[in-house]
């Protein structure tokens, strides 16, 4: 099977302690069957393939701990939504207590983590005999290479684009139905024109997302010419600001990651509803085209070909670009809450990574967003074209 991963891929190496964010804290936290059978097995007996001095009679009752800290599958959340391992120190007792880190242990280190646990902020997509790997960017971690990453042949030199690493590995392709991998074959070549037409940099970069949805919109009429529901086709008797109020307000449904949010959203309805003659005629812009070019190009990545499941090509793009002007325009606002003192690129991670998490990582708001995308005039193809156009709007 061919695997292919972003070339940053592998110097992701979680933080841990020097992390400032944590994934133990906020997230429901599903424990997989083989998970639940091995810290069963630990809790009942000390294994043959260890030393009593690597699985002690302390690391056994741990185990004990584990077992009762799960119900229904999951993990049992401490107030705050704090995983009930998570110390004080921003370490994991799981891995402190079970991680005997010898030769002769049977799990050492990350192994005696769940699923999840040890995957996150991972994801993976295959489709055939083709794997995708690549790293969330609700990790802070993540975004920072995915920002400041170099390329290796100029490391003096950024640049927009993403490049991947292709090797082969050994796991078992999925099988695909007739005709599916034909389809698969298509769409990666319609990516690989998307991020063409983004590596472009000769061009400015809202010309070239505007580039972007005339190649998807007319990708998605070829595969769908049945567009009566789209919003595209209907009135577009629609305001400047009551396009804005739209793109703002639809931030508001869905559930909320938790107060980090609610108050940087909170900021983003001051500034949005703030008279354009109050604002500032020149506000920092917090994101470079450059990084707006490649966090598009990463959504692009990841999102793009799951359209080989829902035959939905243009709404992923729309998210993609979605989610960048929201980063462009309320970047000061999702950052706000970093500590007084830190660096630009600091600030970037932490607006960047607070989008993520209300967004790619709640189905809900994610399928809202999509029902908007695909029906909801205010967030139709030429509105999006419109906001790109608009080299005076401050907001979107």
């Amino acid at each position: 099977m061919l695997l292919r991963v972003p070339d940053f891929y592998r110097d992701f190496k979680c933080l841990a302690d020097k992390c400032t964010d944590t994934c133990c804290v906020g997230w429901e936290i599903d424990v997989d069957k083989r998970s639940l059978n091995k810290y069963k097995k630990w809790s009942n007996k000390i294994t043959d393939n260890c030393s009593r001095d690597s699985i002690d009679e302390q690391r056994i009752k741990f185990a004990q701990k584990i077992l009762a800290n799960i119900e229904d599958r999951h993990f049992k959340l401490l107030p705050g939504d704090r995983c009930p391992f998570l110390t004080d120190d921003g370490l994991c007792e799981m891995i402190c207590h079970l991680g005997c880190g010898g030769t002769d242990c049977d799990e050492s280190g990350e192994n005696v983590l769940c699923d999840i646990c040890r995957e996150h902020p991972r994801f993976v997509e295959v489709y055939g005999d083709i794997m995708e790997k690549g790293l969330g960017l609700c990790c802070e971690e993540a975004v920072r290479l995915l920002l400041a990453h170099r390329r290796k042949e100029d490391p003096s030199k950024s640049s927009t684009g993403i490049k991947f690493v292709e090797t082969q590995v050994d796991d078992e392709p999925d099988e695909m139905p007739e005709g599916a991998q034909e389809a698969r074959d298509a769409i990666f070549e319609e990516r690989n024109t998307i991020f063409s037409i983004l590596n472009n940099t000769s061009v400015p970069l809202n010309q070239r997302l505007i580039e972007i949805l005339d190649f998807a919109e007319a990708v998605s009429d070829d595969e769908n010419m049945d567009k009566d529901n789209r919003g595209d086709n209907k009135e577009q008797a629609l305001s400047h600001e009551d396009v804005k109020q739209s793109w703002i307000r639809i931030l508001e449904e869905g559930e909320s990651f938790g107060p980090p949010w609610d108050a940087a959203y909170q900021r983003i309805i001051r500034r949005g509803t703030t008279p354009k003659d109050s604002q500032d005629k020149n506000p920092h812009k917090l994101f470079s085209d450059d990084d707006g070019a490649r966090i598009i190009a990463y959504m692009i990545f990841r999102y793009y070909t799951k359209s080989l499941f829902d035959g939905d090509s243009l709404t992923k793009v729309q998210f993609s670009i979605y989610f960048w002007i929201v980063l462009k325009h309320f970047g000061n606002e999702l950052s706000a809450d970093t500590p007084e003192g830190a660096d630009l690129m600091t600030r970037k991670i932490n607006a960047v990574k607070l989008l993520s998490k209300q967004t790619e990582y709640s189905e809900e708001i994610m399928e809202i967003l999509a029902d908007n995308f695909y029906g909801n005039p205010a967030f139709s193809v030429d509105q999006f074209r419109r906001i790109l156009s608009d080299e005076n709007a401050a907001t979107c």
